[in-house]
């Protein structure tokens, strides 16, 4: 019985010397951002742009939500922040962030410069989207809403839909700062356009990036799929629409074809010569069904053997045109670099690698098989 009451007693006066945790940021003492743009201006200013939540009533109690956007001109991402905080009432918050877009003319500077204040602040949403939109972020927030939904989650959403298509690879604030560090890898950012005749923000395809800065060049959805394939970055939904050479018959207006991938399998092989990577040759291997091929109910396999040739020949052209591209912008989306400085060190060179990845030779081969064609047979 003492031995109980002593262990109260301490376990008392214990809690009384206890610290506690009184750092704290109350949501009704603070204006939350959920979405964030930059925008480049002349004379080497930026224009950040934010789009502040009003949450007013509760929904549950009947109240929508509505968004303010404020946008301010500063030599520096920090500059505008500071300045936004003497045009905001109550404390600025960006925790709740979920979306940052680049204006197609920032993008095209160090973008690291823009990003510095969200590397540093440990309170950043590292995991918010990044995207570049053709234009000006400013413009494509200024839609504010689409239909019921606000620009932001709207916007938020459209790239999520292309991921999980296989259309665009997951890029957050984090992952962009990983790779600004990486010298033998770039990448590409989900690229935002405005659909005129729908009057609604569209997902164009991919930007791609040299490093830390948009090239201007640019690939369709459908290539961005492809190059995701060759990466191994397949997600859940990956489907194919291809036109085959064959003329249409039966009255149908065109004669494609659609596959809905399965699997896909790529594999880098390299060669060298005189001490330099010489060539690099992507296999891909593409295992599928038809989704949709109306024209024919394929009935004989030797129909569908002659449809995985005709796609394999295709994809093929694509997939090189594709790398031409990469060539061009002098994007190393593969991480050819990146092979090279793990398993070939000897003839790895950052400073000139610049030089070397447009000159070396890069060739794709797709081969695709499909194992099934629907239910109907």
């Amino acid at each position: 019985m003492i031995k109980k009451l002593f262990h109260t007693i301490l376990i008392v006066c214990s809690t009384l010397v206890l610290t506690s945790c009184w750092d704290q940021e109350l949501l009704k003492e603070s204006k939350l951002v959920y979405g964030a743009g930059f925008d480049y201006e002349e004379n080497n200013l930026i224009r950040t742009t934010f789009v502040v939540r009003n949450l007013g009533i509760p929904v549950s109690q009947g109240g929508v939500y509505s968004n303010r956007v404020v946008s301010v001109v500063g030599s520096s991402s920090r500059d505008t922040r500071l300045q936004m905080d003497r045009i905001i009432s109550k404390q600025l918050s960006a925790s709740k962030n979920q979306l940052l877009l680049l204006g197609e003319e920032v993008a095209k500077h160090n973008i690291d410069h823009m990003l510095d204040i969200l590397f540093r602040d440990p309170k950043s949403p590292l995991d918010a989207r990044i995207a570049v939109v053709e234009g000006r972020a400013l413009d494509m927030y200024k839609l504010d809403h689409i239909g019921d939904t606000l620009i932001t989650e709207f916007t938020t959403d459209l790239i999520k839909g292309a991921e999980d298509k296989t259309e665009a690879t997951k890029m957050t604030v984090e992952k962009a700062f990983r790779y600004s560090l990486d010298e033998g890898q770039d990448y590409a950012l989900p690229y935002i356009s405005y659909n005129q005749e729908v009057q609604s923000p569209e997902f164009d395809g991919l930007a791609l990036f040299h490093h830390t800065t948009f090239t201007g060049a640019t690939l369709s959805p459908m290539e961005s799929k492809l190059l995701l394939l060759m990466n191994d970055n397949k997600s859940s939904q990956t489907n194919i629409i291809e036109a085959l050479d064959n003329d249409p018959d039966n009255g149908f207006l065109t004669n494609t074809v659609t596959i809905s991938v399965r699997k896909s399998s790529p594999d880098m092989a390299y060669s060298f010569q005189n001490g330099k990577l010489d060539k690099a040759v992507i296999n891909l291997e593409i295992i599928g069904n038809i989704a949709e091929y109306p024209q024919n109910h394929l009935m004989e396999r030797s129909q569908v053997k002659d449809i995985a040739d005709e796609l394999s020949q295709r994809l093929t052209v694509r997939a090189n045109d594709i790398l031409q591209k990469l060539q061009e912008a002098n994007c190393d989306f593969l991480g050819i670099g990146r092979d090279m400085n793990a398993y070939h060190h000897k003839v790895w060179n950052s400073e000139r690698w610049e030089d070397e990845y447009k000159e070396i030779k890069l060739e794709a081969k797709v081969k695709v098989e499909i194992d099934e064609t629907g239910i109907i047979k």
